[in-house]
């Protein structure tokens, strides 16, 4: 992952000297950890605007001390709620909290203090995903806690279930979502800076995975990416609900951010839309594996340079579990502009190109979700300016008609086109003059050129074939390659040869008797 990002989103953290209450506290330390979700220049908003939004809190004690550690999360069902994994772990680490720690708060616009339609209902078990991990890259950041005792769900109690998004329905890049969460309000430490209780909103935009490449590594069948210029999630955000659309949908777990919470930054989703996911949120403890790259693709040019008409060739790289991929080709500039997307893995620039530098974003898909990964950019297309070469390789004539075999290529792999062609000198009447010497009248030729089909055999290999031709002639055969960057054969293959008529066969004479 990128250095500004972390690995994962800690939970808020509070070091309290004495017994302490569900009201967020002062004297907030956050311990070692970098790792802070949470809304900085987000809307205070009401929780009938977002009913499904829970508030998690953790106390324990360590060493000698009582930590209080906060989180979000959302109502799957009256007995569910879907957090992070890693609000459910000792920090930094993936081993579960006893689910006795926590209380888990519904209802509530403001967690500072209990309202009419506050619930507080405790953990009775929680699952975390098998696959989650911390370090290297985080992965599969999915808790769901299984509660003591239901909520109640109703618009008069302000909490109710959200459906989650469809899998395989992971939002398209510039899709407007929308996160929520108690967490802090901007992205300083220390005293003064933890949160007020209350609940915020913001606006993000969904990115491509490729464009959040740096965060999601090898990862981004399970993450997904949002951004905004205004505002970013931040610490206690954690485990919280990222939704799409009106009624809403939940698509991703809030689950890690920018040191410091920057506007503008990236923010990072677990992916509800990954089957990987999915599965495991729908009860599997073996969930489908999604594709992860073993090695990186490559974008390849024929030459040491791309070129105009050129084949470039982007190879995969390895995989693991098994994907079949796509391949999307683009101009890599501010335009980003799709060039082709497809099961193909070459593409041809035309001249159109000519000084734009390309790069191929593969995607490998199997049962366990879409994975993406890059290849390098190639330097700015050049203008091609390699002659092609075509060369006769054997001419067979039979009666008055002949064939030709022909081997071309061109240095930088570009299409050919063949034109071969049938010259020979025919007698011909002579232009007319008004005075005429006596004598012998004049005799007048002319080179007579005729066109051969062309068949294409092979890569590489044509023949080309002409009838009629004349007996007695001297026949002259050409060929000339020329690529469909408009660069023709410096000098044309030639051949000749001299049709005769067959002798006549003699017929055998019957003896008399």
């Amino acid at each position: 992952m990128a250095s500004m990002l972390v690995a994962c989103l800690g939970a808020l953290a509070l070091l309290l000297s004495a017994s302490s209450q569900l009201a967020l506290a002062a004297s907030p330390d956050v311990g070692s950890s970098p790792l802070v979700p949470y809304i900085i220049n987000g809307q205070e908003s009401s929780i009938s605007q977002f009913p499904w939004q829970v508030y998690i809190q953790a106390e324990f004690k360590e060493n000698g001390n009582t930590i209080v550690v906060a989180c979000g999360g959302s109502i799957l069902d009256s007995m569910h709620v879907l957090t992070a994994a890693h609000c459910a772990d000792v920090e930094g680490t993936t081993t579960q909290r006893e689910p006795g720690d926590f209380v888990v708060v519904a209802g509530d616009s403001n967690v500072s203090g209990p309202s009419t339609t506050s619930q507080l209902v405790g953990v009775a078990s929680i699952r975390t995903h098998p696959y989650y991990t911390v370090l290297p890259n985080i992965k599969d950041d999915v808790a769901v806690m299984t509660l003591s005792s239901p909520l109640t769900l109703s618009a008069a109690a302000n909490a109710e279930a959200i459906p989650l998004v469809p899998t395989g329905a992971t939002p398209a890049p510039g899709s407007a979502l929308t996160v929520s969460g108690y967490g802090k309000e901007e992205g300083a430490e220390g005293p003064g800076h933890e949160p007020n209780g209350k609940l915020y909103s913001t606006m993000l935009t969904a990115i491509s995975s490729d464009a959040c490449r740096g965060a999601v590594g090898e990862n981004s069948a399970v993450l997904l990416c949002a951004e905004s210029t205004s505002s970013s999630t931040c610490q206690g955000d954690s485990g919280g609900p990222l939704v799409e659309g009106s009624p809403s949908v939940q698509v991703g777990i809030v689950d890690f951010g920018g040191k410091e919470c920057p506007v503008g930054g990236i923010d990072g989703f677990s992916n509800l839309a990954a089957p990987e996911i999915r599965a495991f949120i729908e009860g599997s403890q073996s969930p489908p594996v999604a594709a992860r790259p073993t090695s990186p693709p490559v974008l390849k040019s024929v030459g040491v340079a791309p070129v105009d008409f050129s084949p470039l060739t982007c190879e995969p790289g390895a995989w693991s579990e098994s994907p079949s991929f796509t391949y999307t080709f683009q101009v890599e500039n501010a335009s980003a502009q799709v060039l082709q997307s497809g099961p193909s893995n070459i593409f041809a620039a035309p001249s159109s190109l000519v000084g734009a530098p390309i790069v191929c974003i593969v995607q490998a898909s199997n049962p366990g979700g879409v994975s993406t990964a890059r290849t390098g950019t190639t330097p700015p297309i050049a203008v091609d300016t390699a002659p092609p070469l075509a060369s006769i390789t054997a001419l067979r004539c039979h009666l008055q008609a002949c064939t030709l075999q022909i081997a071309a290529s061109d240095p930088n792999a570009v299409a050919l086109s063949i034109q071969p062609s049938t010259a020979y000198t025919v007698t011909v009447k002579c232009p007319v003059k008004k005075k005429r010497k006596r004598g012998k009248k004049p005799v007048c030729h002319k080179t007579k050129t005729v066109p051969m089909s062309v068949v294409n055999l092979a890569a590489g290999a044509y023949r080309a074939s002409v009838s009629r031709l004349p007996y007695g002639e001297h026949i002259t055969f050409a060929v000339l390659a020329m690529s469909a960057a408009g660069v023709r054969q410096a000098a044309p293959a030639v051949a000749v040869a001299t049709l005769h008529k067959p002798k006549p066969k003699k017929r055998k004479s019957k003896k008399r008797r």
